[in-house]
């Protein structure tokens, strides 16, 4: 995608997960691999890399063809993004405004609570997920409800930013190392781990279950109708 002072003058729908694949891969030859029946973001012959910009649920089976079937290394890259930059584009495709940032940030928790929807296939051998912690351009078009078109505007494309930090991540220990100094001393409940964590919603559920169900982090016992939680080590 190209960008002027006026105008942003092409786009696709995949962008931000092409520019990643580019950056962790940049020989453009070892993209779209066929490896089997499924076709790899990109494969280096040691290493195939998947980059997931939603939710890593999709992948489930593909991983585990790779792990099962293959003596590849896999990388998982997914991106958390700290800071986000929101560009509105008029019927045209004309900017229609300066580019303003967005109050909505994602911490690493985020992409963390996101390893639940792997299952049993987190902690295998071979396998890493590479947080990539960055700015994230989001272009949307002004043909939403109310006054100023906003409200549920379409999204045309999101971009990839500036890189703050890459966070590898293949093992109980690793979440543990992370997540740990984010969380109160001593007991808690389900309202402040959502705070430490700043997560909320099904995220917040999602981190809740990782951390206690998949990879018994937390302790925890009712209160009443209350959940309370603690580290477990």
């Amino acid at each position: 995608m190209e960008k002027t002072d006026k105008k942003i003058t092409t786009y696709s729908e995949r962008s931000l997960h092409a520019e990643l694949k580019k950056r962790f891969c940049p020989d453009e030859d070892m993209h779209e691999v066929k490896i089997g029946r499924w076709v790899a973001d990109a494969c280096d012959g040691r290493t195939v890399y998947e980059v997931q910009t939603g939710s890593l649920s999709p992948l489930k089976k593909k991983i585990q063809y790779y792990l099962d079937e293959t003596e590849l290394n896999v990388v998982i890259v997914h991106p958390v993004a700290r800071d986000r930059r929101i560009f509105w584009l008029d019927e045209n495709g004309e900017m229609a405004k300066q580019p303003k940032k967005s109050p909505k940030h994602e911490s690493i928790a985020s992409g963390i609570a996101d390893i639940l929807y792997l299952g049993e296939l987190f902690g295998r051998e071979r396998l890493k997920i590479c947080f990539a912690v960055m700015e994230v351009d989001e272009v949307r078009l002004l043909d939403g409800y109310g006054k100023s078109k906003k409200i549920r505007a379409t999204s045309v494309d999101r971009l990839a930013g500036e890189i703050y930090g890459l966070v590898w991540v293949e093992s109980a220990l690793d979440v543990r190392n992370i997540i740990y100094p984010m969380l109160p001393e001593g007991e808690f409940s389900r309202e402040e781990l959502g705070r430490s964590l700043k997560l909320k919603g099904i995220k917040l559920w999602s981190a809740q279950k990782l951390l206690y169900d998949s990879l018994g982090l937390l302790e925890c016992r009712k209160d009443g109708r209350r959940l309370v939680f603690e580290k477990k080590f």
